[in-house]
Formats: structure tokens, sequence, C-alpha cells
């Protein structure tokens, strides 16, 4: 049996798991920070305890497209970091080009939290949802590249479902072609946000159909 290839100082794929973790941890722990805050009139005053109830009520129902697009978001960077982590489990070593591909991917995490405050400002502005659709869909895109990096440079473990991580890049690049078309509709009908709870939807029955012709 021949000597396991050896890996470069900094290139194990433990140390960048670690690191892509972090900056997922923190990505998604800034999602809540861009979720309005009720002015001080709203959550104290002089009224009685049931007005004021229903006046912080009446806030936070209002935004409730902040609330729903802080859900999509955090599910999408939960969804990617997770695959991103089995992934990485089923690798030698990381080489240069996968190293590469981890840039556009991370450049994208951290200014998910952006975009999902501009959607939450006006989700009415049909170029806020284009900004948030598009930085999605760069997202998924960002990870089917790097599953592309790691099946080209061959440094999967031996017996890994070579065929489902195909199938995985492809249905990636499926679901953010969604978004994008999507995010093109919102300049005609409003409500487009709600057509991205379809994602899963979409994901699977993609998934399904490329396995079929595998």
């Amino acid at each position: 049996m021949g000597e396991p290839e050896p890996v470069a100082a900094g290139m194990t794929h433990e140390r960048v798991g670690a690191f892509v973790d972090a900056v997922f941890a923190i990505a998604m722990t800034l999602l809540v920070v861009e979720i309005h805050r009720p002015p001080a009139g709203v959550v104290e005053g002089d009224e009685p305890r049931l007005v004021m109830a229903a006046r912080l009520w009446d806030f936070l129902s209002g935004n409730w497209t902040t609330w729903l697009t802080f859900l999509i978001a955090f599910l999408i960077l939960w969804g990617v970091w997770r695959e991103h982590h089995r992934t990485l489990d089923l690798v030698t070593r990381v080489s240069p080009r996968i190293m590469a591909r981890h840039v556009p991917l991370l450049v994208v995490v951290v200014l998910l939290p952006y975009a999902t405050g501009l959607i939450g400002e006006s989700v009415s502005n049909p170029l806020t949802v284009c900004v948030f659709a598009a930085a999605v869909a760069a997202l998924l895109f960002a990870q089917a590249a790097l599953l592309r990096a790691i099946l080209r440079d061959d440094v999967l473990r031996p017996g890994t479902d070579v065929a489902a991580m195909r199938v995985q890049a492809a249905t990636l690049l499926t679901v953010g072609a969604f978004w994008l078309l999507t995010a093109g509709l919102t300049w005609l009908v409003e409500g487009v946000p709600l057509l991205w709870l379809l994602s899963p939807v979409v994901g699977a029955v993609s998934a399904r159909r490329l396995t079929a012709r595998a």
C-alpha cells in the first residue's frame, strides 16, 4: 500500500472547515441584528398594558416580511453550511483550487445579512428583492462550484458516492436559477418572497430527476 499523499500546511480539511464554520456562525447570528426594533414609544408609554401590547403587535405583524426574510436566509445558510460540513468530511485534503472556490462562497455568506436587512427595509421595492435573490443564488452557485472543484481534483475518500455529489451540484444550480427567475417576477407582481418557500420542493424534484438520469 502506497504512502498517503502529503498535505501542505494549512490545507487540511479540518482547518478549513473550522474557519468556514466560524464564518457561517457569525453570519447566521448577524441576521437577527438586521431585524427592525420597535421605537421606544411602541414598547412603553402611559397607556394601559393592553393598548401597549396591541401597539407592539401591530408593529411586529406589520414587519412580517422582515421575519420571513430572516427565516429564509437562516435556513439557507444552515442548509449550505450543513452540506459544506458533510462534504469536507469526505475529502482527504484541500487543493489550491478548492481553497480558491471558498473565497466567493464566504464573500456571499458575509454579505447575506446586509442583503437580508435591505429587503427587510422595503420588500415592495423590486430592487431589494432582486439583490437578496441574487445573493442567495450566488451562494448556491458558489457551493456548486466548490463541489465541482472537489470532484475535479479527485480528493474524495474511497467509497464516496461521486454520482450523488454531481447530482447535488446540479441541484444547487437549478435552485439558484429558480431564485433568479422568481426575482424577475417582482417587477411585475408582489408576494415573490412567498414563492421562495418552494425552494425545497424545487430542489427535491430536481434531485429526483437528475438521479433518474444518472
